[in-house]
């Protein structure tokens, strides 16, 4: 390696005598010394360089050797003496051992590295060759432009056409140069740009900002729909709940616009609900003759109170889902498509009915609240959107509650819009050909929804408890019926405190409304209220008519709905602890 080092230095120093000049050249210079002054300066430094190139000559000689001996009896530390000493005798020999190589033989031996220098002079070559196009286009480029007319001798209909540099001249010209006077700014440049784009913000903050009144928002559906949505939130909502509720796909999806018939079913779908809220509305206007009235599900104050109404009456649907989604997931009702659950003696009956009792009933162990009935011959089909609305209805009329006109109206049409999926999935509204409940439910959720580990940890568990479910006898399951529906009616009151207990838009209602219930009995009221079915008290599918007892429930409500959200939100999970 230090031959290698030498060898290369070497050959620089010669490379660099051979590229720089001697010394003795730069005496030619004098011929560009001009005038008087600057040559008698040039003779003077000829001069003086004669006398150093003298002087140094004179000075040559052969270097004295160091006399240690002397230097020893200098220094007192012998230490640094001894080591200055070894270092030039190393320093020495290696010099002379670098001047006794034969550095011409080392230099003909070296044979690596011409293929680069080889490519780096071939790359140059072509270099030379694309700067002499470029020249050779650069003159012809000033010929052709010192040979044109000026351009007050311009015409169109010659050569004008077939020059590109001189179609560009006159187009720009009357831009950029001062002596036109031109006020006109050039379209195409930057500047005009930012001063468009500018003046776009400035419109749309004087015209479209939020602070504005909406008559100047009046031409606002000729602009794209995102500005639209911008702008109108209630449209947004309204058309999204429709999109998502038609196609049963994503958010990040919703197209730019929406085809026409979707418009016109959104509209039948609006009036069809301000019908009914509209004679609802009326009915209480006439019989109560106040100054105001309003609809149902709608704030007093539309313009300022619109946004924070919607929003949480969406959040409260949402928190009533999530709830009914944790009560079906307690006993593995949810995904039990093939199977009809059955938790009371009612449903024991209904559900022998169905084949006339030559299913088969299972149980998914002593601490699942529930049996599963499957019936004989086909597998059950998942059923339509408007029949399980109807059959909650009934079902709701019948045990003495009613949905409010509004909402009934507004749930059916949600019905109704979810089965016209029907449509476009081959007689499918829920899943696609071919996928279960459970992979349709688990395609649907966004796995950066928090809740997505709970409904993957309860599918697992779902089809572990399913893998081990036992086969009852029609003896066996009608012996297990008493326990498990006496469970239920527990559970059943149970979820009602939690209802009220975790959910705060819930308990924020239930707890004025209490508060309202105790205030009729302290000044008497309740008693005459219960006695002309105003009020309706029930316990135990039971109606209560003593003011006493209703008072009673009211104070020990607080104290056990406490106590059941306590021991639910205690409750671990056991598919979600095993992640852990």
């Amino acid at each position: 390696i230090l031959d290698r080092a030498i060898v290369s230095a070497k050959m620089m120093r010669r490379g660099l005598r051979s590229a720089l000049p001697k010394r003795d050249r730069w005496h030619a210079l004098q011929e560009y010394a001009v005038g008087e002054t600057n040559q008698e300066e040039f003779r003077l430094l000829r001069a003086r360089d004669s006398q150093v190139g003298s002087l140094v000559e004179s000075s040559k000689s052969v270097p004295k050797p160091i006399d240690w001996s002397s230097w020893e009896s200098k220094i007192s530390n012998k230490e640094v003496l001894s080591c200055l000493k070894s270092f030039h005798q190393q320093q020495s020999a290696l010099l002379e051992q670098v001047v006794a190589e034969d550095h011409a033989a080392a230099v003909k031996k070296q044979a690596d590295g011409w293929d680069l220098f080889d490519a780096s002079v071939a790359s140059c070559q072509k270099s030379v060759e694309k700067s002499e196009t470029i020249l050779k286009n650069g003159a012809r480029a000033l010929w052709i432009s010192f040979q044109n007319p000026p351009i007050s001798l311009l015409s169109q209909s010659e050569w004008l056409d077939a020059d590109q540099y001189w179609q560009a001249f006159v187009e720009k010209h009357h831009f950029y140069h001062n002596h036109l006077a031109s006020a006109v700014e050039d379209p195409e440049s930057k500047d005009y740009d930012a001063k468009q784009k500018a003046d776009m913000k400035r419109n749309w903050e004087t015209f479209d900002g939020r602070g504005t009144t909406r008559q100047n928002n009046k031409l606002l559906y000729q602009r794209p729909s995102y500005e639209y949505y911008d702008v109108f939130r209630g449209p947004l909502i309204e058309h999204m709940i429709f999109y998502l509720s038609k196609t049963g796909g994503d958010a990040r999806m919703f197209p730019e616009v929406m085809p026409t018939k979707w418009f016109a079913e959104i509209y039948d779908i609006r009036f069809k609900l301000y019908n009914v809220l509209q004679r609802r509305k009326r009915q209480v206007h006439e019989a109560t003759w106040s100054r105001e009235a309003f609809h149902d599900f709608h704030p007093h104050d539309m313009e300022h109170d619109g946004e924070a109404y919607y929003s949480k009456l969406i959040a409260k649907e949402a928190a009533s889902t999530e709830l009914l989604a944790g009560r079906l997931m307690g006993n593995y009702i949810l995904f039990s498509d093939s199977y009809v659950p059955v938790q009371s003696g009612m449903a024991f009956y209904k559900a022998l009915q169905t084949d006339g009792g030559k299913g088969v009933f299972y149980s998914l162990g002593s601490d699942v609240h529930c049996l599963f009935y499957k019936p004989a011959g086909e597998a059950l089909t998942v059923p339509d959107p408007v029949d399980c609305f109807h059959s909650l209805a009934d079902h709701a009329s019948m045990t003495g509650r009613k949905f409010e006109v509004g909402y009934a109206a507004a749930f059916e049409c949600f019905a109704e819009v979810l089965q016209s999926r029907k449509q476009g999935l081959a007689g499918n509204w829920f899943t696609a050909p071919g996928e279960s409940s459970k992979d349709a439910f688990m395609r649907r959720i966004k796995r950066s929804d928090p809740a997505y580990p709970i409904f993957e940890a309860y599918a697992q568990e779902h089809a572990e408890r399913w893998a081990g479910a036992k086969a009852l006898s029609m003896d066996e399951a009608m012996a297990q019926m008493p326990e498990i529906e006496r469970k239920y009616v527990i559970e059943c009151e149970e979820y009602s405190n939690v209802l009220y207990g975790v959910n705060d838009e819930l308990a924020a209602s239930a707890k004025l409304e209490q508060e309202q219930l105790a205030k009729l009995a302290d000044v008497g009221e309740l008693q005459g209220k219960l006695d002309s079915s105003e009020l309706v008290a029930i316990d135990s599918s039971a109606t209560v008519m003593k003011s006493d007892a209703v008072a009673k429930a009211l104070e020990e409500m607080d104290s056990v709905r406490d106590k059941a959200v306590d021991v639910v939100m205690a409750t671990k999970l056991p598919a979600l602890e095993k992640k852990k």
